[in-house]
């Protein structure tokens, strides 16, 4: 799936490949997540570290020199868990023997405390966006950028966005990337989560059930267009959301 010369899909992930720039963009790892659910008495295996590992590895394949994490890398809000820590440096540790050469967070809602340990290792750390420079910018998508109006497209995550099916009166959800335009003339390309355990929030009408303020009161929800990204299923572009969910009513 290519949205234009500078931007695809990278084959079936939930990645977006700037190929002119050789960066490779992902969101939402949430880092720590099974610690924070074992607190609260739900008991998960640990598999976020492993798999964000194998979409590293992936990445790795195609010969990026450059990762941007738009936003949270890590899970809990209060603190710095020792289960972040580790798995954050184990992370790192592991891209820092690839071909990979720079990574570079821009912080996300959940990215706190985290500065410094990430400044240690030498990983550039933005607090709001990144401007990428020919119109494109990558933030988190929890607040609103600045100067948003210069930009063409913005690439985003924390939406967390899933599309829900229904087979033969069974109901499965799947990630989705949207892409969804803006009332500015600009588009947000809102990016699936990398992190397991990240089901999402079923794309909807309802611009109250968005997370992103971006998405509340700058997106144009009913052309938001889902697109499926499932290393199984493949990349499947759907109807906008108003065409779906009128066909919805119509049955």
């Amino acid at each position: 799936m290519i949205f234009n010369e500078k931007l695809k899909i990278l084959n079936r992930l939930p990645v977006l490949a700037y190929e002119k720039e050789s960066i490779a963009i992902i969101s939402d790892i949430h880092l720590g997540y099974e610690e924070a659910m074992a607190s609260q008495g739900v008991y998960l295996p640990k598999l976020q570290l492993k798999r964000a590992k194998t979409i590293i590895n992936e990445i790795n394949k195609y010969n990026f020199k450059k990762i941007v994490i738009a936003g949270d890398l890590k899970h809990v809000f209060e603190k710095l868990t020792r289960q972040e820590r580790a798995e954050i440096l184990e992370f790192m540790s592991s891209i820092a023997k690839l071909n990979i050469k720079e990574i570079i967070l821009v912080k996300g809602n959940h990215d706190t405390y985290v500065s410094n340990l990430l400044k240690d290792l030498g990983i550039q750390v933005e607090e709001n966006y990144l401007d990428l420079g020919e119109g494109l910018a990558v933030t988190h998508g929890h607040k609103i950028i600045d100067n948003i109006d210069k930009y063409q497209i913005i690439i985003m995550g924390h939406e967390h966005p899933s599309v829900e099916i229904n087979l033969s009166g069974s109901k499965i959800r799947l990630q989705a990337l949207l892409k969804m335009p803006l009332k500015n003339g600009s588009i947000a390309l809102v990016l699936p989560p990398i992190g397991l355990y990240q089901t999402g929030t079923v794309v909807n009408l309802d611009k109250n059930s968005y997370l992103s303020p971006i998405s509340r009161e700058l997106g144009d929800i009913e052309n938001i267009v889902p697109i499926i990204v499932d290393r199984e299923i493949g990349v499947i572009e759907l109807p906008r959301l108003g065409n779906i969910f009128r066909r919805q009513e119509e049955f």
